[in-house]
């Protein structure tokens, strides 16, 4: 039975071949996560703006910034679209993640946004579009919120209204220079399968491909944030031990460190170009 055909017709055995060898089909290692492809600042008409691709998605964040008076209400709004291809539940999974992480303060906390003396704020709406997903979608769905986030650039703004009266925002002076604002933390989403494997130890799957969660219905999320911080947890079907979990956590950890690192030094590749 050719390769293509034992995949259609027993896809289960048609990875398990590959598994047993801690590989993935193309030869990546199940240890080793997709390269990242993000983009910061690619439409100069937001107030920040990126386009990432991991796991197999690939998805943009473009970020409206509007001024209201400082209140209770939440001052992060994702709004998510998707290509009309992608099932309905993977967008409602991904928004529920969204959601958790916003009212966390995950990114930034709602001081950042403050302007004119504290009496008003920045909203942020974050026009977010899902292009394709091969994989887990939330992976690069935090990813690209993080690198819109911080490439966000806001204007200082002033009034000359008495501190005991209502300012009239139509009338506020915004500044001609722009500045980042402070993020809090860098959240980095990782997903894996657990994958029990016939008479075989349990294999940890990191990013694995879209036809892997048929095969293997295992799948753990964990979103890390700087220094080790735990932000999220998900996971569904039996995912192993203590043991195991311990594992991916450390491996969560140290993906984090790299995508941090690799965000912060992009940034400061993209200030030295606006400065030339």
């Amino acid at each position: 039975m050719t390769a293509d055909l034992l995949k259609l017709c027993d896809p289960a055995a048609y990875y398990n071949q590959f598994l047993s060898e801690s590989i993935y089909p193309d030869g990546r290692s199940i240890s080793r996560f997709r390269p990242i492809m993000l983009r910061m600042g690619v439409n100069g008409r937001s107030a920040g703006s990126s386009f990432a691709r991991q796991g197999g998605a690939t998805v943009t964040c473009n970020i409206e910034a509007l001024l209201a008076p400082v209140s209770d209400a939440p001052i992060i709004m994702p709004i998510i679209q998707a290509a009309p291809n992608i099932p309905k539940n993977l967008v409602e999974d991904a928004m529920v993640m969204v959601n958790q992480l916003v009212a966390q303060n995950a990114f930034c906390t709602k001081d950042a946004l403050k302007t004119a003396g504290g009496r008003l704020t920045w909203l942020l709406n974050l026009h977010i579009m899902i292009l394709n997903v091969d994989g887990a979608i939330c992976d690069a769905l935090c990813t690209c919120i993080a690198g819109a986030l911080v490439d966000l650039r806001l204007p200082d703004v002033c009034t000359d209204c008495e501190e005991d009266i209502p300012i009239d925002i139509n009338k506020v002076k915004l500044s001609e220079t722009f500045h980042h604002i402070e993020i809090v933390d860098i959240p980095v989403s990782s997903t894996f399968i657990v994958y029990e494997p016939p008479n075989e130890e349990v294999k940890i799957l990191c990013d694995p491909v879209s036809e892997l969660f048929r095969v293997a219905p295992n799948t753990v999320m964990i979103v890390v944030g700087n220094n080790a911080r735990i932000h999220r947890i998900s996971q569904s079907g039996i995912c192993g031990d203590e043991n195991t979990m311990r594992h991916m956590v450390e491996m969560a950890v140290g993906r984090q460190k790299v995508v941090a690192e690799s965000m912060l030094k992009a940034k400061e590749a993209h200030l030295m170009r606006e400065k030339e």
